[in-house]
């Protein structure tokens, strides 16, 4: 029989009773227990014990070890686990509490192990507060700095009061804000909103602290259902005010991400389910942040040179705001167009998407001057050509036609991009572009043994002859008109720039590759609206697309490859390493 088998019956019974004074634990050597794991290395003895132990346990049982404390501690990352899944820290420091209390090895181990897994959660707040209680300093190096108020006292020279206030903040720790430029842009906006906040609530008798101390009562009460004046009812209302102050600077840092043109924005939507409190924290606090913050929105600085190169480099369409903005300025100067469109490209050098720009370039300026069209065409192919995968993407036919009148044009034309994308010389390539638009004519090459002959029967027509001799005849060149047929070409410099850049043993359609080379070329980040236009091109829906990528790559990662975040598709860096072509 298995021992670890209760039979439930109508009786009471007690799991202690199978532990009586003169029964021992089973022994296990001591052993350094960093997981649940290592619960695989007890014996089928140890782990049947183990299981009674952790019943009892959590039925405020309490076992004697005598001694052998590997069980307590797989018990500690055991209810370390288990907390993933019910998410709830009272009842979690409850049991950490009671196992250090009957099991004092543990100790410094749970209090460590907890601020760890409340960490992963990112519930900063209650880490603040069990480092007070416990007087933890020596194993969490570095909190200071994770306070907003300490990291910017310095660099803003704030005041005591607004220190104060960002100390209820943790650092977002997201790209956007590690941009030192909008990490400081956010917090001054931030501060600043909240100064014009309390400007309001006072013409109105109140305060911003005051309404979130009657949003946290409500919140504590109809949400959590804790009874007022209990400890689990005051505790809870301090952590939830600082919720909301860090819901506001979410808000605020939305407003500075929307004025830098950076799409992605944090998720500002409250974990309340009860739509009566959303209702009264949208009334109470959000109508006034929102007008405040659309008022004082001119406070916010522009991006910097280098803030512009780090942000294009998170946001690979980022450049189309300012592409936008220099086509809609765009008068009859072609040589400035040019210029700035280099500028905006050497802006995005890290962007996998930079050669995109100089292709929008050329179809852009196509109709305004041809020369300028074909000049950032050919950035576009040295860009390509430096870009993960070569696309060679041609322009299309009828930007063409406008280009190329005659079929010596297009020959000339593509002569230059085969040679540059054999040689990469950019300025060879650039300075042979007025070549393509020259006038050529052809020279009539003349027989002077002929024209003697033509001298000694008709000396007549000497003169004539003369004038043939001292000036060579040009005789026009009749244009030939482009045939429908010739479109440019771009040939690769070897077949190695056709090979997949994916591993051979999975095989990816096409399709499939063309959709992960977008990731690639778009930071593996992709908002699901412009992924479905995408997937509707290719004649697919967009879920079709994903899991039959997903599919596929199961395999080899035994995890999913393209995931949901918020409006985003994105991709794990390490997975798409693994996929890539060793």
């Amino acid at each position: 029989m298995d021992n670890s088998i209760i039979d439930v019956t109508g009786e009471s019974y007690s799991l202690s009773n199978n532990l009586s004074r003169n029964s021992s634990v089973p022994y296990w050597g001591h052993q350094y227990v960093y997981s649940y794991s290592e619960i695989n290395s007890a014996t089928s003895q140890q782990r049947v014990f183990y299981k009674t132990y952790k019943f009892n346990f959590l039925n405020n049982i309490y076992t004697n070890l005598e001694g052998n404390n590997n069980y307590a501690f797989i018990l500690l990352f055991d209810l370390l686990n288990e907390y993933d899944n019910h998410k709830n820290i009272i009842r979690l420091e409850k049991q950490l509490k009671e196992l250090r209390a009957y099991h004092p090895k543990t100790k410094s181990y749970c209090v460590s192990n907890l601020v760890k897994k409340l960490l992963e959660h990112g519930l900063h707040n209650d880490v603040e507060r069990i480092r007070k209680e416990e007087n933890y300093y020596d194993d969490y190096a570095g909190y200071d700095y994770l306070k907003l108020g300490a990291q910017f006292r310095a660099k803003l020279n704030l005041s005591d009061q607004d220190v104060e206030l960002l100390n209820k903040l943790w650092n977002p720790e997201n790209n956007f804000f590690r941009i030192e430029f909008c990490s400081l842009e956010v917090v001054k906006f931030y501060l600043y909103v909240i100064k014009k906040i309390e400007e309001k609530y006072e013409k109105e008798s109140s305060s911003l602290s005051a309404e979130l101390d009657k949003l946290a009562d409500s919140i504590a009460y109809k949400h959590y259902n804790y009874r007022k004046g209990s400890s689990n009812y005051k505790y809870s209302v301090e952590t939830i005010v600082n919720e909301l102050h860090s819901n506001i600077f979410k808000y605020c840092e939305n407003v500075v991400r929307e004025n830098f043109g950076h799409k992605r924005k944090l998720n500002v939507d409250l974990q309340y389910t009860s739509n009566e409190i959303i209702e009264e924290y949208n009334n109470r606090v959000i109508l006034k942040l929102k007008k405040i913050m659309q008022i004082y929105l001119p406070t916010i600085n522009e991006p910097d040179e280098k803030t512009d190169f780090e942000l294009n480099t998170q946001n690979t369409t980022r450049w189309k705001i300012k592409f936008d903005q220099l086509s809609i300025q765009y008068k009859t100067d072609s040589k400035t167009f040019i210029q700035e469109i280099i500028t905006l490209g050497n802006q995005n050098k890290n962007n996998p998407s930079v050669e995109n720009i100089f292709y929008e370039g050329s179809k852009f300026i196509a109709s305004h001057d041809k020369e300028a069209a074909l000049t950032l065409y050919i950035y576009y192919i040295y860009y390509d050509l430096n870009s993960v995968k070569f696309d060679n993407k041609p322009l299309n036919t009828t930007v063409q036609k406008n280009l190329f009148k005659t079929s010596d044009q297009l020959n000339d034309f593509q002569l230059i991009i085969n040679e540059f994308v054999q040689d990469k010389n950019l300025e060879k390539a650039l300075k042979s572009i007025p070549g393509v638009y020259a006038a050529k004519r052809k020279k009539i090459q003349l027989d002077r043994n002929a024209i003697r002959e033509v001298h000694n029967k008709h000396s007549g027509t000497i003169e004539l002859l003369n004038e043939y001799l001292r000036d060579e005849v040009e005789i026009p060149e009749v244009e030939t008109p482009v045939v429908n047929e010739m479109v440019l070409q771009i040939i690769p410099q070897s077949q190695e720039s056709q090979t997949s850049s994916f591993e051979e043993s999975i095989n990816f359609t096409k399709i499939q590759e063309e959709i992960l080379d977008l990731f690639s070329k778009a930071n593996l980040s992709i908002l699901q609206a412009d992924f479905e236009i995408v997937a509707r091109s290719k004649g697919m829906f967009k879920n079709q697309l994903i899991e039959s990528i997903n599919e596929i790559c199961y395999e080899t990662l035994d995890d999913v490859l393209i995931e949901e975040d918020e409006e985003f598709y994105i991709i794990n860096e390490i997975y798409f390493n693994r996929i890539l072509a060793k």
